[in-house]
């Protein structure tokens, strides 16, 4: 019980930090703080999207298709608000985009839940690959290669001095909510199933549970949250076009999870802290940044398989044979 109030205090500091952060950068470092919160827009947003893949994966689900229902929500949002003006709320346009891309996440899954492994993890690349002809070739409604420009922000940011500090906290809220629904799923006893499941599927099916009424579960739950996060992107980028949601955001999702850690909540999270800043400073050497970026995740994979959250673990177990 102790244990849990000392992580629980931990967290608890760690979002008043947060939520103070602007306010002592504004008034300590001014001409920073707009740097500073663009990274840390990218590592809520980030953070949340390795959360919605996390419990894909404790289900032992891998999807490579991570980046198409971020790109559902993303033009969900930019046809419901800039292309043809029908919903004036923007926060309906991120609801109706993840709707929408949890409807598509239940279609795909109904006929892919079944495969395991490497085939499901096809199959999601393959309906991510599919979609981005679709944004390409279409102009009515996805605005073709150009895509869809002038998304409106959220109107509470007015409250805001500027929109890097309302998207901040706009992100932050996000990363939070997604992270406090994964915490308590994860503690329960769907959760726990989930887990079972991840482990091993067939032994869980024989235990009487319906595996693939759970992964399916899993899926839409974790496209659900995407797409609604989709929706804050393309708000706060106040424009979506095909060359956004590539095959290779759907592959950072991925990495951010191996490079984190995969068996506690916490992996995704430093993932996502790690990977973004490492990408954001190597951002100046322009193409040699994939070079050295691609190294780092192929050293922390084969240094530490069980990603960066194992380390502590392993270095006192070296301090302890010397």
């Amino acid at each position: 019980m102790s244990d849990q109030k000392f992580k629980m205090g931990i967290f608890l500091v760690m979002g008043i930090l947060l939520v103070v952060l602007p306010f002592a950068a504004k008034a300590l470092i001014p001409a920073k703080w707009e740097l500073i919160a663009h990274i840390f827009i990218k590592i809520f947003l980030n953070m949340a999207f390795g959360l919605c893949l996390w419990i894909m994966l404790q289900a032992g689900m891998l999807s490579l298709g991570q980046g198409a229902f971020i790109a559902i929500g993303a033009y969900c949002t930019g046809i419901f608000t800039a292309t043809y003006q029908l919903i004036s709320n923007i926060w309906l346009a991120y609801f109706i985009g993840a709707l929408l891309s949890a409807l598509l996440a239940f279609l795909l899954g109904l006929i892919t839940i079944h495969l395991r492994r490497i085939f499901f993890l096809l199959v999601t690349w393959a309906f991510g690959e599919m979609l981005h002809p679709v944004f390409t070739s279409f102009q009515i409604p996805f605005g073709g290669a150009a895509g869809i420009t002038n998304i409106a922000a959220p109107r509470e940011l007015a409250f805001f001095p500027n929109p890097w500090t309302g998207y901040y906290f706009v992100t932050l809220a996000y990363a939070f909510v997604v992270f406090l629904m994964i915490f308590r799923l994860s503690r329960s006893k769907i959760g726990l199933i989930y887990k079972s499941i991840g482990q091993n599927d067939v032994l869980t099916n024989f235990c009487g549970l319906y595996v693939r009424r759970y992964k399916l579960q899993a899926f839409v739950l974790g496209c659900f949250l995407t797409g609604f996060g989709g929706g804050i992107m393309a708000s706060y980028l106040t424009a979506v076009s095909p060359e956004t949601f590539t095959f290779f955001m759907s592959l950072d999702i991925i990495m951010l999870n191996l490079t984190g850690g995969v068996g506690i909540l916490l992996g995704p999270i430093i993932g996502a802290i790690v990977l973004t800043g490492i990408n954001e400073f190597l951002f100046a050497i322009g193409y040699y940044k994939m070079i050295v970026y691609g190294l780092i995740i192929v050293l922390v994979i084969r240094l530490l398989p069980g990603g960066l959250v194992s380390m502590p673990h392993l270095l006192v177990k070296a301090l302890r044979r010397i």
